[in-house]
């Protein structure tokens, strides 16, 4: 008998980010637990998509929306372009590339950073899955607080129409997953009148490639470790350049502040290391590769996660599964999963000093940093690990396709 297919529908799944790295988990869930079919689809989120029909390029109008099939990380999927993706809204409606590309699937999973993008396979006759972190409004909070020219308020603009798809994303979905407590509550408050199956049920993390060194040497080259797209405005790196600079006016002759990331941090953070004198302290890692991230994992003396607002943080679960101690801001995620002072620091938003303070905590007591980042390794074994957390989704896709079944029958 033939296995289910389930269809796993991802916002350019080949960029990096939270939004990838929980595409990678369900893919692998979904294929170790040998009871489905996979096929991938990466779903047009940029303006510029060669696979879409572009309002400012007519020559694509006659052509028409392209499916191209293409590799990522060994395992083939369908990159299906939108209607003018030049036009924010347009990438969340449906087409029918995308209808086509379904058809054969009993089940859709999509993965998201917000929900918007699921309308794009609401109403194909198929159940939906959503697995969410976050808001537009909220995402964008910082980035549309103060617009100063057409482009700023042409964003605005869009991220209000995005909401509004955001929120029917949540109101048509058959099943939702989200990554921390404020999202599970606002998905449940504008589904009070309607039954759905709403879990908070994060990704989990590899936990066997995402593990503690023998040894740590953390007075040999001490380091705080930063990881991510670090020329997000959300990831507010300046923050952490600050807090990196009282460190070193504390007295901090050693530590070194190491950032890795496709993008590189913003010209506001090198503007506060350079006027402190520290760039010779600051190494940027662009392009490094997963052994070299978990090496750096494994040795740094802390991870700092200075951010206005994470759905969850994938990088945050990463740190931990190497034993090391976070010092992360109340920004939504984080919140859920650290327990202050047992397994890592949580501090205000915007408050550089707080930061400061922890982190050199960690650097200057090694009894402390080595309880917190055993503390840190239980937490994620425990709660935030692919074996803790996997069956949640299997268990979700199995009702939906058994559902979908009697109701053909």
């Amino acid at each position: 008998m033939a296995k289910p297919k389930l269809g796993l529908v991802v916002p350019l799944l080949t960029e990096c980010g939270g939004v990838t790295s929980v595409a990678r988990f369900l893919r692998d869930v979904a294929l170790d637990s040998g009871c489905f079919d996979l096929k991938m689809i990466s779903l047009c989120m940029d303006g510029r998509d060669t696979a879409s029909v572009r309002l400012l390029q007519p020559e694509t109008w006659s052509r028409g929306i392209i499916a191209e099939s293409s590799d990522w990380e060994g395992f083939p999927y369908v990159r299906v372009g939108a209607r003018f993706s030049e036009l924010e809204f347009q990438r969340y409606k449906p087409n029918p590339v995308l209808s086509d590309q379904l058809a054969n699937v009993d089940v859709i999973q999509v993965v998201a950073g917000s929900g918007a993008c699921a309308n794009a396979v609401i109403g194909l006759g198929k159940p939906v899955s959503l697995q969410v972190a976050t808001r537009a409004r909220v995402e964008r909070r910082r980035r549309d607080a103060s617009p100063r020219s057409a482009l700023g308020w042409w964003r605005r603009a869009m991220s209000e129409i995005t909401d509004r798809y955001d929120d029917r994303a949540l109101l048509n979905c058959d099943a939702i997953q989200v990554e921390n407590q404020w999202m599970y509550e606002y998905a449940q408050r504008l589904n009070k009148n309607r039954p759905v199956d709403l879990r908070y049920a994060p990704p989990g993390v590899d936990s066997d490639v995402f593990c503690p060194a023998p040894e740590r040497h953390l007075a040999r080259d001490p380091y705080i470790l930063a990881i991510g797209r670090l020329g997000d405005r959300r990831k507010n790196l300046e923050l952490l350049s600050r807090s990196f600079v009282a460190i070193a006016e504390r007295g901090d002759t050693r530590t070194r502040l190491i950032l890795a990331g496709k993008s590189g941090p913003p010209a506001g953070f090198w503007q506060i290391i350079d006027q402190a004198g520290l760039r010779h302290r600051v190494n940027y890692l662009p392009n490094v590769s997963q052994a070299e991230i978990v090496n750096l994992y494994q040795q740094a003396n802390a991870f700092a996660l200075p951010s206005d607002e994470e759905g969850l943080g994938m990088v945050l679960l990463e740190a931990m599964a190497c034993g090391i101690p976070v010092v992360s801001t109340r920004c939504g995620g984080p919140d859920g999963v650290i327990r202050h002072g047992v397994d890592g620091f949580l501090v205000p938003l915007n408050d550089p000093d707080a930061m400061a303070r922890h982190l050199a905590q960690l650097l200057s007591d090694i009894d402390i940093n080595k309880s917190l980042g055993r503390a840190a390794r239980q937490r994620i074994e425990a709660t935030f690990s692919v074996c803790a957390t996997a069956s949640e989704f299997v268990d979700t896709w199995k009702r939906l396709f058994e559902e979908r079944c009697t109701e053909l029958n």
